[in-house]
């Protein structure tokens, strides 16, 4: 299992940070998880073109979560060669209503005319491949907001928030997970309602036993507050004592 961060930031433009946008790769099969503006490009980038998707998931649909879906799937009916394998989108309670609402502006410009659209929605459960398993669980963001946990028939185990704020939810997906995916949107003495901070992170990851932090999805004003915090590596230190990466854009992990 490998993870790839395709964007790192928030919906606030940034000159160092796309849209955010998680890639997971397992067995050849390739999970996209939330697709901001830009994101197509994004990964392009990192190697990776409309044709390899396999799996989109959602965790909610805040624009700066979702919004390039409308890309992806016009990408997916005009280029060529043409995609033929189905593509599989999955996402919290509204799903289908977000593509028809999206339909419903761009009509036949993002409804695939070579290959097959699944939807899922889910709130909680879990969902078997042949060579993984997700994980779904509510979190405390907006009305259906979701986090994932994929794990592989080896063992591997990784959790994405997208966004949240501190919950039981996340407490559980995150459960001894090798690699822990955390949004980190704002300093610790500016903390937004339904987000997290870096000392909140932590303590999710201290009290999961997670083998791995990965802090993502920086609004500028954190990624201020970590500059002039030299010291924010050892506090986070002091709660949580395993390994905490800063993502940044196209950073890659292998599981």
């Amino acid at each position: 299992m490998e993870l790839t961060i395709i964007g790192s930031g928030t919906g606030i433009p940034s000159k160092t940070r796309a849209y955010p946008c998680t890639l997971v790769t397992i067995k050849g099969s390739y999970l996209v998880f939330d697709t901001g503006p830009g994101s197509l490009r994004q990964l392009f980038l990192a190697g990776i073109t409309y044709l390899d998707i396999d799996h989109l998931y959602y965790t909610h649909f805040h624009p700066d979560h979702s919004l390039d879906l409308v890309s992806i799937l016009f990408a997916m009916r005009y280029d060529t060669p043409k995609r033929t394998k189905p593509l599989f989108i999955t996402g919290p309670t509204g799903l289908k209503a977000f593509y028809e609402g999206l339909l419903s502006v761009f009509g036949e410009t993002i409804k695939p005319k070579t290959f097959d659209l699944h939807f899922k929605e889910i709130e909680k459960g879990e969902m078997s491949f042949n060579d993984w398993k997700i994980i779904a669980e509510p979190l405390q963001h907006s009305m259906h907001s979701i986090g994932y946990r994929v794990e592989s028939m080896e063992g591997k185990t990784l959790t994405y928030s997208g966004d949240t704020g501190y919950c039981d939810g996340i407490l559980r997906l995150a459960k001894k997970v090798n690699t822990l995916v955390l949004e980190c949107s704002f300093p610790d003495d500016q903390r937004v309602e339904g987000h997290l901070t870096p000392r909140l992170c932590a303590q999710i990851a201290n009290e999961s036993q997670c083998g791995r932090l990965v802090l993502s999805h920086f609004y500028p004003v954190c990624d201020i507050f970590r500059k002039n915090n030299n010291h924010l590596a050892d506090t986070l230190k002091g709660i949580y004592n395993g390994d905490i990466i800063f993502a940044e854009d196209f950073a890659r992990i292998t599981l």
